[in-house]
């Protein structure tokens, strides 16, 4: 399902980034972390992905996510992703956002 999303994100050229936003109670984020790395590196993904996830096993989530060697951003709450997307938008318009 990862996969589709990205792939249906992918296909419109004005994604600048994604942000995940994940409660893990009934799905674990260790589990989600997985499937996005996975999907990422099937679609080639090139777009920054910011990552929010809070929860059960969020810590080995996060860690799976870190040591991917792609440009998975972890956020610790959705004022620190909303912070991460703003530089990450400033990186790629070329100044920061407003």
């Amino acid at each position: 399902m990862i996969e589709n999303g990205f792939r249906i994100l992918l296909a419109d050229p004005q994604v600048e980034a994604i942000l995940i936003n994940i409660f893990g109670g009934i799905l674990r984020c260790d589990i989600l972390a997985v499937g996005v790395v996975e999907a990422a590196r099937k679609t080639g993904l090139q777009l920054p992905v910011v990552v929010r996830m809070e929860g059960t096993h969020a810590e080995q989530g996060r860690k799976i996510l870190a040591e991917s060697g792609l440009e998975l951003i972890t956020a610790r709450g959705l004022d620190d992703a909303v912070r991460i997307l703003r530089e990450v938008a400033g990186r790629i318009d070329g100044e920061m956002s407003k």
